[in-house]
């Protein structure tokens, strides 16, 4: 883990593999920073892919400018001798009242049920689950999209999850980690672990709530094939 970026009352860790994120709204630097993270693996892409890698890292730059992140930052490897790449961007979002995390968490599962799969196959499909971290009920939805069109009927598709953490009273508002991918099967067993990863680390700064190590936390089935336990 990276030394703890503290925000506030919030604090976390941040998985090594991630890098802390340049933003840049123009498609030549962000080509040559994708470049730069990719090194010697970047000859080994086609056209189309690094193409792809560019737009996702043009993205995340103009969803920061968006959602006043806390942090985030981008992780390119390789998997199983291939290059994977991701995004984690971690954001909060302000509510009007500081309501019992239990309370958040019932009605952001509520909020952010699955819609019906359209006839087609080709829309967002969503998988949504509450587990239990050791700062709070945690509610994931996990979906993937389209992505980007390339040319013709050609796709790239993104996997997203994104993680929902309440923080206790007196703290209004909700922690979101998301983390972003092009590289759907690499999720499992290498981005979905490090996303448990950063989720376990977050700690709030209250007074008289009780510690991570004082809060039991109970087991739980994991559909996304890691748990948080």
């Amino acid at each position: 883990m990276n030394p703890a970026t503290a925000t506030g009352s919030v604090e976390f860790d941040v998985p090594e593999v991630f890098e802390a994120f340049r933003a840049t709204d123009d498609p030549e630097e962000a080509y040559e920073l994708v470049l730069g993270r990719l090194g010697e693996q970047a000859g080994d892409l086609g056209a189309d892919r690094r193409r792809a890698l560019t737009d996702l890292y043009l993205a995340g730059s103009a969803a920061l400018g968006e959602l006043d992140a806390i942090w985030s930052g981008t992780c390119v490897g390789s998997v199983d001798g291939r290059v994977s790449m991701a995004t984690l961007t971690v954001t909060r979002l302000e509510t009007a009242d500081d309501a019992p995390q239990e309370a958040v968490a019932a009605a952001l599962t509520e909020l952010l049920a699955p819609v019906p799969a359209p006839a087609d196959g080709r829309g967002p499909q969503r998988l949504v689950r509450r587990f239990e971290a050791p700062a709070g009920p945690v509610v994931v939805s996990l979906e993937q999209t389209p992505g980007w069109q390339l040319t013709g009927e050609q796709h790239v598709p993104l996997l997203s999850a994104k993680a929902h953490l309440p923080l206790p009273p007196p703290l209004p508002g909700v922690l979101i980690a998301e983390l972003t991918t092009p590289d759907a099967d690499h999720w499992a067993d290498g981005y979905a672990p490090l996303l448990v990863a950063f989720l376990r680390s977050v700690r709030f700064r209250v007074p008289d709530v009780p510690t991570a190590e004082g809060r039991p936390v109970p087991p739980a089935a994991d559909p996304f094939g890691t748990t948080l336990t």
